[in-house]
């Protein structure tokens, strides 16, 4: 994963005849000490800016950025009981326990390493768990925080402290971005069950590896400074122009997605309230994650899908030209310049939103020259996730694939083929009670709906 970036001794080992699986297990392990290194060490830079908010009486940029850490843990409890609303009180309280004393990250980093399997009725497993994890944190808080200080930064707030934390909070957030997309793109499982969307990485060559990697970090700081810095110009002239806009793209996002009949999310919940809940969170949280960072992870049909995905990629620098363009233009009047504290002239605000597009659309058209022909495809796909839902059932031959495409998401996405699915759990139920194959484990078990079986 990124790990190659940092420890490209790792890398070597594959060279020398080390199998790709342990070697990914190697980047990934190395990736999520780091990732959860991160996410604290942006906790005490957000502390360190509301202290140097509130010293020089700012008390807004204070109070947005204590908002953005309680809505974060909140969302982080949400997440926690959706997850875990089938399990045992006790259970659910402990996993709520671990986000209210901040460590949520740091265990589901532990889970992840030990290999911990999917309870029994639980709705995810512990590294989907921990990328929802890492999806709030960045939504909810890194997000809206490298925004915040942006703002502040736009309107004179150049201190030591507020440059050093906005240059770190950028990158922090890229970094767990492009890690969650690269994490799931090494996973085994990921590789060996959706071989036609996962496996951009190459393990096999170490060159290959680190320079993937390195373009897929630089593709999301740059989109993430871009529109950052685009949002807070557009804030200096008019916070209402900037809700709007925000507004707006969203009621959109939802109309599509309810017009492809595309709109419930994936996630498996029983509850249909909370079910239409989590999906409506879901839908505009990783919009917002898209819009800013741009991570692979998103083109996925039970996210966006290629389609949206390079879309937005292509629409978002158009955007940040357009909320810089407003500003100078808004900057242009005299009497507006003068009441401001801070002034960017158009040399800086061109050349930093030129410079920053220009950086990602090279990095992006070489990392699409580079990679495999066969994932280019998926930068455009239009398959919506009932689509490949029913195509992944229906084109495989391998058991678990087929359970795991049925019964780990929501039912809704395999309804039209709800017949077959079962007539097939029912043929090949014996086969596995008789054989017990590995992946036939207590969660899979609890999985299948008891009026499934009718033997």
């Amino acid at each position: 994963m990124l790990s190659t970036i940092i420890s490209s001794s790792i890398a070597r080992r594959v060279s020398r005849g080390v199998s790709t699986i342990q070697v990914a297990l190697q980047l990934s392990n190395l990736a999520l000490y780091i990732g959860a290194g991160l996410s604290l060490s942006d906790l005490v830079c957000d502390i360190l800016m509301v202290n140097e908010f509130t010293r020089k009486d700012q008390e807004r940029f204070a109070t947005a950025t204590l908002v953005t850490i309680g809505l974060s843990m909140s969302f982080q409890m949400i997440i926690v009981f959706i997850s875990y609303s089938n399990q045992s009180w006790y259970t659910l309280l402990w996993e709520l326990l671990f986000v209210i004393t901040l460590v949520k990250p740091g265990v589901d980093c532990y889970w992840v390493i030990q290999h911990q399997k999917q309870k029994a009725n639980a709705a995810l497993d512990p590294l989907t768990e921990m990328v929802y994890i890492k999806e709030v944190e960045l939504i909810t808080d890194c997000i809206p925080g490298a925004v915040i200080q942006a703002i502040a930064f736009v309107n004179g707030q150049h201190s030591y402290i507020a440059v050093v934390s906005l240059m770190s909070n950028v990158p922090t957030a890229a970094f767990i971005a492009a890690s969650m997309a690269l994490e799931k793109d090494i996973g085994v499982l990921c590789r060996e069950h959706s071989p036609d969307f996962y496996g951009i990485v190459d393990l096999s060559s170490k060159r290959g590896t680190a320079l993937i990697c390195l373009q897929v970090l630089i593709m999301n700081v740059c989109q993430l400074a871009a529109k950052a810095f685009a949002c807070a110009l557009c804030f200096v002239e008019s916070p209402w122009i900037l809700i709007i806009y925000l507004g707006v793209d969203m009621t959109l996002l939802i109309a599509f997605k309810l017009a492809r009949r595309d709109f419930l999310y994936w996630i498996k919940v029983k509850s249909k309230p909370l079910h239409f809940f989590a999906s409506l969170l879901a839908r505009v949280g990783i919009k917002i994650m898209l819009d800013f960072t741009g991570s692979l992870l998103l083109r996925h049909p039970y996210e966006f899908g290629g389609a949206y995905y390079s879309f937005t990629l292509i629409t978002t620098p158009l955007l940040c030209f357009y909320f810089g363009s407003r500003y100078l233009a808004y900057v242009d009047d005299e009497e507006v310049s003068s009441s401001l504290d801070f002034v960017f002239m158009s040399e800086q605000v061109n050349g930093a939103i030129g410079s920053l597009v220009a950086l990602q659309t090279i990095c992006y058209i070489s990392f699409l020259a580079i990679i495999e022909p066969k994932y280019r495809k998926t930068f455009l796909g239009t398959t919506t996730a009932s689509q490949m839902t029913m195509a992944k059932f229906q084109e495989t031959r391998d058991d678990h694939v087929k359970l795991e495409f049925t019964f780990d998401v929501h039912p809704s996405l395999w309804a039209p083929i709800k017949d077959e699915v079962k007539n097939w759990v029912n043929e090949a139920l014996r086969l596995w009670i008789r054989e017990q194959p590995d992946w036939f484990d207590d969660h899979a078990k609890a999985s299948i709906p008891d009026n499934f079986v009718t033997d």
